[in-house]
């Protein structure tokens, strides 16, 4: 398989990082997970403003064009004879290699930024997942969720205590015991037939289906706190590959309802 590194596209088994590399020594880097179905990149434009967000929020000295940067995708999915099958991509973009030791960067750094692309499964059965709240509470006002960083350790730890306990994944909740999102998804819920999800203020990242289905005014923003769990009747979880039915959150269990499939429905035919 190929992969974009650095204006070239190479083998992925030739393809390499130096030790040097920031990301890798601090995680100094972000990255984006794009959706290509039916011939074209899903929420493209979503995508490309919330990265474009995050270059400028973290101070990369780094310039990509929306057309570009399209254009490199559909490259590589064409490179890897892709087009007619449904992948995943991943843009990342690192502070590159250190030149010297600590925390310091110089706003000239050359960066490392490469894409990569996974296939997937045509028709996706994502089956319901158990989730339970996590111990590692999310800091609303973090930089860490107002932009796409690799800064995924406390979500990894969230998600691996949850499995260990026998659920699939974790709920996170910030420091007011108010929901957010899990490991890897927005979240939403349904009460009196309506349907919700978390504000980002109160630390949930701005994914591109929510801000979707918040742009079509299928959802509203609404905060919760875990203790209101009695009131919800469906809860799914969506992230650019698709929308996923909750069936349980610590020992309240939930079924997929009439909501949940028609949110489902409506993003199949986007393509998600």
């Amino acid at each position: 398989m190929k992969v974009y590194l650095n204006n070239k596209f190479i083998n992925g088994n030739d393809a390499s990082i130096n030790i040097k590399d920031r990301g890798l020594l601090l995680g100094d880097s972000i990255f984006d997970t794009l959706l290509y179905n039916n011939q074209k990149i899903i929420l493209f434009d979503y995508h490309y403003e919330r990265f474009k967000k995050s270059i400028s929020n973290s101070y990369f000295d780094f310039k990509l064009s929306k057309k570009n940067l399209k254009e490199i995708i559909l490259k590589l999915i064409r490179i890897n004879n892709l087009q007619n099958h449904r992948v995943s991509i991943r843009c990342t973009l690192t502070r590159g290699n250190a030149k010297k030791r600590g925390l310091d960067f110089e706003l000239s750094h050359q960066v490392n930024f490469f894409i990569t692309t996974g296939k997937l499964s045509k028709e996706p059965n994502l089956k319901p997942v158990k989730i339970s709240a996590s111990n590692i509470k999310r800091y609303s006002n973090s930089m860490l969720v107002k932009n796409k960083t690799t800064n995924y350790f406390e979500n990894i730890q969230a998600k691996y205590i949850s499995q260990k306990k026998g659920f699939d994944d974790a709920l996170i909740l910030n420091e007011k015991n108010n929901l957010c999102c899990c490991s890897s998804s927005n979240i939403f819920y349904v009460i009196s037939n309506k349907l919700f999800t978390p504000s980002i203020k109160e630390g949930a990242l701005d994914g591109t289906v929510r801000r979707y289905l918040i742009e079509k005014k299928k959802v509203a923003v609404k905060s919760i706190s875990l203790n209101n769990l009695k009131d919800i009747s469906e809860i799914f979880l969506t992230n650019s590959i698709g929308l996923r039915s909750v069936s349980k959150v610590n020992n309240v269990s939930f079924k997929s309802g009439p909501i949940t499939e028609k949110t489902k429905e409506f993003l199949n035919k986007l393509g998600i």
